[in-house]
């Protein structure tokens, strides 16, 4: 994506209901269990199967997103949402640095709020406080994609005021390709 000298909208979406505390952080190992919750959630939304009991979701989440091993630092990192003592929403992003333009980017994994805090403002705290994060790291780009379909999260961030990037072209691969591909060249098949 090239970098544009394009005005940059301000755009405030509706702050948080007056009625409603809520409170964002970095999430830390101990909300592994809420993370896994929100989760399945996630899944719920998207109409996907929960394939895993969440006991099991919360034990993978906390080895994998949060390490005890401080030489394994985590790819994703992850903001949390609040209100009172229930995790309400949550945002997953990591960031890497691109070689060519020497920018830092951070790339927005997954911005969820569980329906009953949806228009209260939670996604909006979740997004400032990422925002925070990228300035105090001299981050120099925050990408992230959503579905054609989902127009409720699409008004969310119209009304962050992005430049809307449709130059790329979204690629994803499953498991069983990337195993496929992996063993290329392991036997005499030629290379495609």
């Amino acid at each position: 994506m090239a970098l544009q000298d394009e005005p940059v909208r301000s755009a405030r979406p509706p702050s948080v209901d007056a009625d409603v505390t809520v409170t964002v952080r970095r999430a830390t190992r101990a909300d592994a269990g809420e993370l896994a919750k929100l989760s399945q959630e996630l899944l719920a939304f998207y109409g996907l199967p929960v394939r895993y009991q969440r006991s099991y979701m919360a034990h993978v989440i906390a080895e994998r997103a949060f390490p005890t091993d401080a030489a394994q630092a985590p790819a994703t990192e992850i903001l949390v949402a609040f209100s009172g003592d229930a995790a309400i929403g949550f945002l997953a992003y990591s960031e890497s640095f691109a070689i060519a333009n020497c920018l830092s980017t951070i790339f927005i994994q997954d911005l969820f709020v569980i329906r009953k805090a949806r228009r209260l403002g939670v996604g909006r705290k979740l997004m400032v406080e990422l925002a925070r994060i990228c300035a105090a790291r001299e981050v120099g780009q925050l990408d992230w994609t959503t579905d054609p379909w989902n127009s409720k999260a699409k008004t969310f961030y119209s009304e962050l005021g992005p430049l809307l990037s449709s130059d790329k072209v979204y690629y994803r691969m499953q498991a069983a390709q990337i195993s496929e591909i992996a063993r290329w060249g392991e036997t005499d098949d030629p290379v495609a």
